[in-house]
């Protein structure tokens, strides 16, 4: 297929493939096909073989464990990639992996992706990346779980009000993406988001209206990351934000830019009843190899308290 330029540019922002050249991914690529998926369509069952790597163009991914029915393990975005566990033994699917909205796949097959993994060094380091954050959700361990379903609870990473990770996939991954930084010797920048007056918000609206907004402003969160970022629900109001090899002067533009969107989001129940619009306030702190996560969210809350304090609907660092 010919790569146009959007879809080049998003493959070299996604994580498995970020900074491998136009002339290798076009070289590589040009045998991949691409595959549409409509909302609730299925791409894997359990026991399906796969000898595929998909690559998100647009549109969500839900992994579900036993039925079609069961609350997402994970939820997979523009930019990121599905099955890479296959790539390593052929293995079977052991979970439901499907169409979360309309979808557009770029499908490689594993010959040629290992071909262009051979062929770049920074693919093959993007892969080594991936597979270590696949652990917690892999195949392999879903099938486990299967087997013993009491256990299985534990590995549900998403937070069933809004769609985003919750705070237990928060903790492990954020800490993931802090060593990474530490060992690619890079920088990067977390965000600090709350809805401003939510509890008036609740008195005035109810709790329903409170949780369409919630619901809102994760799917604006959702809206303005890019590829590589990792969005959570933090607790209660607060979601946090992690942007991989982001400066705190970038990380203000991108606070800025989901600020605006976020003011001017409409808010409206699944009745149809349309509610006033909600505004956040922002924390921003760049990050530190040497501070823990602990330290970081602190410090990003901190930052967003002084948002708070200068007015709201405004962005601190």
């Amino acid at each position: 297929m010919n790569l146009t330029d959007e879809t080049l540019s998003l493959l070299q922002e996604s994580p498995l493939f970020f900074g491998v050249s136009e002339e290798i991914l076009g070289r590589h690529l040009e045998e991949a096909s691409t595959l549409h998926l409509a909302p609730g369509q299925t791409l894997l069952s359990p026991g399906d073989a796969n000898d595929k790597v998909y690559v998100i163009l647009s549109g969500r991914l839900r992994l579900s464990s036993l039925s079609l029915g069961d609350e997402p393990i994970a939820m997979f975005g523009p930019g990121e990639s599905v099955g890479e566990m296959s790539i390593l033994d052929d293995s079977k699917a052991y979970a439901y992996l499907m169409a979360d909205t309309e979808c557009e796949l770029l499908s490689i097959d594993h010959a040629t992706l290992w071909s262009l993994v051979n062929d770049s060094h920074q693919a093959a380091r993007n892969m080594l990346n991936i597979l270590a954050l696949r652990i917690p959700i892999s195949e392999r361990n879903i099938h486990d779980d299967i087997e013993s379903r009491q256990g299985y609870a534990g590995l549900n990473h998403v937070d069933e009000l809004t769609g985003l990770y919750n705070s237990q996939w928060m903790y492990q991954m954020f800490s993931r993406q802090i060593h990474r930084c530490a060992m690619d010797k890079g920088y990067a920048t977390l965000m600090m988001v709350s809805i401003d007056q939510f509890k008036h918000y609740n008195q005035q609206h109810g709790r329903l209206g409170g949780d369409q907004a919630l619901r809102t402003i994760a799917q604006t969160i959702l809206g303005c990351l890019r590829p590589n970022d990792q969005a959570a629900r933090f607790h209660g109001k607060m979601f946090a934000v992690f942007l991989p090899r982001t400066t705190l002067e970038e990380g203000h533009k991108a606070a800025e830019r989901l600020r605006r969107q976020a003011e001017s989001a409409f808010i409206v129940t699944p009745s149809g009843d349309a509610l006033p619009q909600a505004t956040i306030s922002i924390g921003l702190a760049q990050v530190h190899v040497e501070e823990s996560l602990d330290q970081l969210l602190h410090k990003a809350e901190a930052a967003l308290q002084r948002a708070k304090l200068a007015g709201r609907n405004r962005i601190s660092d």
